[in-house]
C-alpha cells in the first residue's frame, strides 16, 4: 500500500473526533508523531479542543517542525516586516523614483510574496519585473546574512531541506478539510513525498467537484495514489431553500437578527469578513447573543497612540499640542476638563494640568538616535514605557475606580499596554537569540516598524458568547452541526468574488511562469467557491440566503449568479419592519413611534424626546425664527432704516441677521482675486469725480464743448493709473500681470461706458436743454410704518438729470443689471429706482413748490452701458422709435405713474415697506427669495432645496 495516499471523506466527517481518535490510536500504536494539518484556525481550535496527543497545525507549522527536526534556527519575518525591509534597501540605494521608498518597498515585497506563493524563483523573473531584480537580489542577501525566513520562504526552504534528507522522518501527515492547495502548499507535499514521509490526503467526496477533479489530477501529478478516493453521491440535507433581498446593508442585517429569534439555538450564519462589525452592531441592538468576540486593534488605543508620538525627536508646537492632548486622552481627560485644558494648551502651550505637563515635558525631552541597532531602539522604547509609570498609574486607577465605563476604558488601557510591551520585548528576544544585534537601521524604520507590527494587533474588547450564534467562513462551514443557516450579502458582485494577484503580477503572467499545481487562476477560485456554496446544501435542513438589493425599483441590484433560479420570498426594508405590529427591541420601538408620526398618525405614550425633535423638526419646516420681546423692542427703537436693507431682507431675511444683527464675519478663505467691493467702490469715485471735474452739474448736456469730450479717455486713464495703485496694494495674493490684464480690461469697459454717454446723453439732441442736477444725492423720506409710529427711508441716488418740471434717475451697477416689475418690484426685491423716484419727486415739489415728474429711472451697467430696456422703467411715451432717451421697444416696463402715490398704490409697496419693516425688527426666517450658491453663509445656514423652491419667485 502506498504510504501517500488520497481518501475520501464526508463533510461530517473532517475533523470529527471518530476521525481524531483513530490517528491517536495509530500514534500510540506505531510511537510515531502525527502532524494533523487543517485549513483555518477555526477547525484547528475545534480539533485541540479535543486534548488527543496530536500535533495540529497548517502548512507553515509542518515547515517549523522541519526545522527543528533538523535542529535548525531562523529569523521569522512578518509580511509587514518584509516590507520594511525592502523600505531599507531603497534608502540605502538612494534611488530617485515619483514613489516614496515606503510605496515602492511595499510594491516591491508585495511583489516577491506573490512570486514565491507562485513558487518562481526570482531568476525565473520576466523581462517586465527586470527592474526589480537587484531589489530582490539584496533581499535575499539580506536573509543569508541573517538567517532569516519570511513566510513564502520558510516553506519553500522546508521543503528543499525535506528533499535533501535520506532518512526518512518518523511522521505521518495528515491533511484534512481542503478542497484545493496552493502552489505552496503543493511544493510542501511534494517534498514530503519525495522525502518518502506518510501522507495521508482527505477531500470531500460528497458530490462531483471540479475544484476537487483538479486538485485530484495534481495530486496524481506529483505521484500521490489517488486511486482509492471514489465519489459517493450523498443526498443534500437542505430541504427549504430560501431567498431574501434587502433595500439596505442595515436592513439586511436587522432583518437578519429579528429572524434568528426564531431559531436563535440551533442557527448560525456565514459572516463575511468584511461585515463583522455589521453583525456585532445588529446583534448588540437586536440584543441577540453572539459567539463572535470583539477585538479591538491596538493602534485604536490611547496607550498605542503615545507610543507612536514618543518615537520623535525635536517637537515643535504643533506636535508637543498634539502628544499633550495624547496624554490628556490616556489620563482620562473628557468632556469639560478636555475642552478646558485644550483651550488652554492652544493659548499658553500647557494644558494647566500638571500631571500631564509633566509627563509631557518628560516625553519631550527624550532624543533618539537617527540611525542605531534595531535592538537599541527596542530596548529604549521599553526602557521608557517603563520610566514614564504608564502600567502604575493604571493598576492605580483600576483599584480605586468604582464607574464602570472608566474601568472598562482603564481595563483595555493595560491589556493594549502589556500587548505593546510583549510585542517588543519578544522581538528583543528573537534578535539576541539569532544574534541580529548588529542590524543597524534607522529611526523611520524603527516608527513604520511600530506601524507595521505593533497598530493592527487585537486584543479581545469583550468575549463572546459560548452559546451565542455562532459565525463561520466558508472554510470552515462544515464544522456546522445546527439546522438554520443564514447566508447573508450574496449580491451578484460579491460571490462569487474575484482573486487579484500581489504587487506587478497579472493573472497573464500565470501562463508565463513554470507553475505546476495549483494555479491561481479566476477559473481556479470560481471552482473553488461554487464548491463553498455546494457544501451548503450538504450541512443545514434549511438555508437563507439574502442580498442587497438597494433602494431604485428601476434599477435593482441582482442576486448572486449561483442563486439565479430562486426567486425572493421577502423583502427586508425599513417600511416592512415599521409595519410589524409589534417591536422586535427597545430602538425598533422608537423608530416605530417616530415613523408613524412622521406620517402625521396619533401615537400614544411619546417619548418626550421624540417629542421635541418633533417640535424642533417643525419648526425647521416652517423655518420661523422669531427673536425675544426685549430684543424686538431694541430693534424698534431704531426707526431709521435704508432701503438697500429692506431689499436684503426681503432678498433673504436669515442672511440679513447674519450680516446686519448678528454681525458674523464671512468665513475666512483663500483670496483667490480682486474684491468686488473694491472695483465697485473703484468705479463710482472715478465717475463722481469726472463729472465734477469737468463742472458739467446743471451745465446743459448741448454746453459741453467737443475739446472737453474729446479730453475725457485721457482723464479717465489718468485717474485710473492713480487710483489702481490702491488695487494693488489690497490684493498681494494677486500676481503683477492679473492685475494689469484686469486694469485694462476695467480701463476698456470704463471707455466703452464714455462712448455710450456720449450717445445717449452729450451727443443726444433730443436732450440738449437737460442736465445732471445732482450725484450722489442723499434721500430722506418719512412714512407710516403701520403700527401708528413714524419710519425713515434713506438712500442715496447715484445721478439725477433733469430738464424743466421732469427728472430721470439713475444708479451705476458694476455688473449686468434689469427689472421685473412683478417678481423684483412687488416682492421687495428691488425698491430703489420706485421708491427713489416716488421720494424725489415729493422731495423736488417741497423745495420748489412746483410739480415734477419722474419720466423714467434706470440702471446703468458697465458691462452693457449702451443699453435701455428692461434695466429701467420708463414712461409710455418715452419707450420706442420715438423715445428721447433712446429706450428699446422691448422694454416691458412701461409705467406711466412712475413716482406717484399711484405707482406705490398699484404694486402695493407702502405694505411692502411696512411687512419688510416689521419682519426685520422681530422675525428672521428662513425663507429667501433669492438665494445663491455662492453665499457665504451657507456652512451654517438650514436652508433646504424646498424652502428655496417655495418662496423664490416664480
Amino acid at each position: 500500500m502506498s504510504t501517500q495516499r488520497v481518501l475520501g471523506t464526508t463533510l461530517r466527517d473532517i475533523g470529527s473526533m471518530s476521525r481524531l481518535r483513530q490517528y491517536a490510536g495509530e500514534m500510540k500504536e506505531l510511537k510515531q508523531t502525527i502532524y494533523y494539518v487543517m485549513p483555518s484556525s477555526s477547525w484547528l481550535k475545534a480539533a485541540r479542543s479535543s486534548n488527543l496527543p496530536l500535533t495540529f497545525g497548517t502548512f507553515d507549522d509542518v515547515a517549523e517542525h522541519t526545522f527543528l527536526e533538523k535542529k535548525m534556527a531562523f529569523l521569522s519575518l512578518t509580511e509587514q516586516e518584509r516590507a520594511l525591509f525592502f523600505q531599507r534597501i531603497l534608502e540605502s540605494e538612494s534611488e530617485v523614483d515619483a514613489r516614496s521608498p515606503k510605496e515602492k518597498a511595499r510594491a516591491l515585497a508585495d511583489t516577491y510574496g506573490q512570486l514565491k506563493r507562485l513558487c518562481v524563483p526570482i531568476e525565473a523573473v520576466s523581462l517586465s519585473l527586470e527592474e526589480c531584480m537587484p531589489t530582490f537580489i539584496a533581499y535575499e542577501k539580506m536573509l543569508k546574512k541573517y538567517q532569516a525566513l519570511d513566510p513564502e520562504n520558510q516553506i519553500l526552504h522546508a521543503a528543499n531541506v525535506l528533499e535533501k534528507e535520506e532518512n526518512p522522518f518518523q511522521w505521518h501527515v495528515v491533511v484534512d478539510g481542503f478542497y484545493d492547495f496552493s502552489p505552496l502548499q503543493f511544493r510542501m507535499l511534494e517534498a514530503l513525498l519525495q522525502a518518502n514521509i506518510k501522507v495521508t490526503i482527505y477531500l470531500p467526496n460528497y458530490a462531483p467537484l471540479d475544484i476537487v477533479e483538479e486538485t485530484l489530477t495534481d495530486l496524481t501529478k506529483i505521484g500521490y495514489d489517488t486511486s482509492d478516493f471514489t465519489v459517493i453521491p450523498t443526498k443534500q440535507t437542505a430541504s427549504a431553500v430560501s431567498l431574501i433581498k434587502a433595500t439596505t446593508n442595515r436592513e439586511q442585517w436587522t432583518g437578519l437578527v429579528q429572524d434568528l429569534h426564531v431559531h436563535q439555538s440551533e442557527a448560525a450564519i456565514v459572516l463575511p469578513s468584511a461585515e463583522k462589525d455589521l453583525w456585532r452592531s445588529a446583534a448588540l441592538e437586536a440584543n441577540v447573543a453572539i459567539a463572535l468576540p470583539t477585538m479591538r486593534q491596538l493602534g485604536q488605543t490611547s496607550s498605542y497612540q503615545l507610543v507612536e508620538t514618543l518615537l520623535q525627536n525635536d517637537f515643535d508646537k504643533q506636535s508637543r499640542e498634539s502628544l499633550s492632548l495624547r496624554l490628556l486622552q490616556f489620563y482620562g481627560g473628557t468632556g469639560i476638563v478636555y475642552a478646558k485644558a485644550k483651550r488652554q494648551l492652544k493659548r499658553t502651550g500647557q494644558t494647566g494640568i500638571e500631571n500631564i505637563d509633566a509627563r509631557c515635558a518628560q516625553m519631550t525631552e527624550i532624543k533618539w538616535k537617527l540611525e542605531t541597532r534595531f535592538i537599541d531602539y527596542l530596548n529604549q522604547l521599553l526602557d521608557c514605557l517603563e520610566q514614564l509609570e504608564l502600567e502604575q498609574w493604571l493598576d492605580d486607577q483600576i483599584a480605586n475606580e468604582t464607574n464602570v465605563h472608566t474601568l472598562d476604558y482603564l481595563i483595555q488601557e493595560k491589556q493594549a499596554l502589556n500587548k505593546i510591551k510583549k510585542t517588543i520585548q519578544r522581538k528583543v528576544d528573537v534578535y539576541k537569540q539569532h544574534e541580529m544585534g548588529d542590524l543597524t537601521v534607522s529611526l523611520s524604520f524603527m516608527q513604520e516598524w511600530v506601524k507595521a507590527s505593533v497598530q493592527k494587533k487585537e486584543f479581545v474588547q469583550k468575549a463572546g458568547l459560548r452559546t451565542g450564534t455562532a459565525s463561520y467562513s466558508w472554510q470552515d462551514i462544515a464544522r456546522f452541526t445546527g439546522k438554520t443557516l443564514y447566508i447573508p450579502s450574496l449580491g451578484a458582485d460579491q460571490f462569487p468574488g474575484g482573486y487579484t494577484l500581489a504587487g506587478y503580477i497579472q493573472e497573464s503572467d500565470l501562463y508565463e511562469y513554470h507553475i505546476p499545481y495549483g494555479k491561481p487562476s479566476q477559473s481556479h477560485f470560481r471552482k473553488k467557491q461554487e464548491a463553498y456554496f455546494e457544501q451548503l446544501f450538504y450541512v443545514a435542513e434549511e438555508l437563507v440566503f439574502s442580498f442587497v438589493e438597494g433602494v431604485d425599483p428601476h434599477h435593482p441590484l441582482l442576486p448572486s449568479p449561483l442563486l439565479e433560479t430562486s426567486v425572493p420570498k421577502k423583502k427586508w426594508s425599513f417600511e416592512t419592519r415599521m409595519a410589524h405590529r409589534q417591536a422586535d427591541s427597545e430602538v425598533e420601538q422608537r423608530e416605530m413611534m417616530a415613523y408613524w408620526r412622521g406620517k402625521y398618525y396619533e401615537v400614544p405614550d411619546m417619548p418626550r424626546d421624540i417629542q421635541t425633535i418633533e417640535e424642533h423638526l417643525h419648526r425647521l419646516q416652517l423655518g420661523d425664527e422669531p427673536v425675544s420681546p426685549s430684543i424686538e423692542n431694541q430693534l424698534k427703537q431704531l426707526p431709521t432704516v435704508a432701503i438697500t436693507a429692506l431689499e436684503s431682507y426681503a432678498r433673504c431675511p436669515i442672511r440679513y441677521s447674519f450680516e446686519r444683527l448678528l454681525q458674523v464675519n464671512e468665513p475666512e478663505a483663500e483670496s483667490t482675486g480682486v474684491s468686488f467691493i473694491l472695483i465697485g467702490k473703484l468705479v463710482h469715485d472715478l465717475i463722481e469725480w469726472l463729472y465734477k471735474e469737468l463742472d458739467v452739474i446743471e451745465r446743459p448736456f448741448a454746453s459741453l464743448t467737443e475739446q472737453e469730450k474729446q479730453q475725457v479717455p485721457s482723464m479717465i486713464q489718468e485717474k485710473l493709473d492713480e487710483e489702481w495703485q490702491l488695487i494693488e496694494e489690497e490684493s498681494p495674493h494677486v500676481t503683477k500681470l492679473e492685475l494689469n490684464l484686469l486694469k485694462q480690461q476695467w480701463l476698456q469697459r470704463l471707455l466703452d461706458w464714455w462712448t455710450a454717454e456720449r450717445k445717449l446723453f452729450w451727443d443726444n439732441a433730443r436732450l440738449s436743454d437737460m442736465s445732471i442736477s445732482s450725484l450722489e444725492r442723499p434721500l430722506h423720506f418719512e412714512m407710516d410704518n403701520g403700527v401708528g409710529d413714524k419710519i425713515t427711508l434713506t438712500g442715496k441716488i447715484d445721478r439725477v438729470d433733469q430738464q424743466d418740471g421732469e427728472f430721470v434717475i439713475y444708479d451705476y451697477k458694476t455688473g449686468q443689471s434689469s427689472l421685473k416689475m412683478e417678481e423684483e418690484v412687488r416682492t421687495g426685491l428691488k425698491l430703489q429706482l420706485p421708491l427713489y423716484s416716488y421720494i424725489l419727486s415729493n422731495q423736488l415739489e417741497k423745495q420748489t413748490g412746483k410739480t415734477f415728474h419722474a419720466v423714467g429711472a434706470s440702471y446703468i451697467s458697465l458691462r452693457a452701458p449702451d443699453k435701455r430696456s428692461n434695466n429701467g422703467i420708463w414712461q409710455e411715451n418715452e419707450v420706442g422709435k420715438h423715445s428721447r432717451f433712446l429706450v428699446s421697444s422691448h422694454c416691458k416696463n412701461k409705467e406711466n405713474d412712475l413716482g406717484t402715490q399711484a405707482f406705490l398704490d398699484k404694486y402695493d409697496l407702502e405694505n411692502k415697506v411696512q411687512d419688510l419693516w416689521q419682519g426685520m425688527t422681530s422675525s428672521f426666517p428662513v425663507r429667501p427669495l433669492d438665494c445663491r450658491d455662492s453665499c457665504p453663509y451657507s456652512p451654517i445656514c438650514r436652508v433646504t432645496d424646498d424652502q428655496k423652491e417655495a418662496d423664490a419667485p416664480s
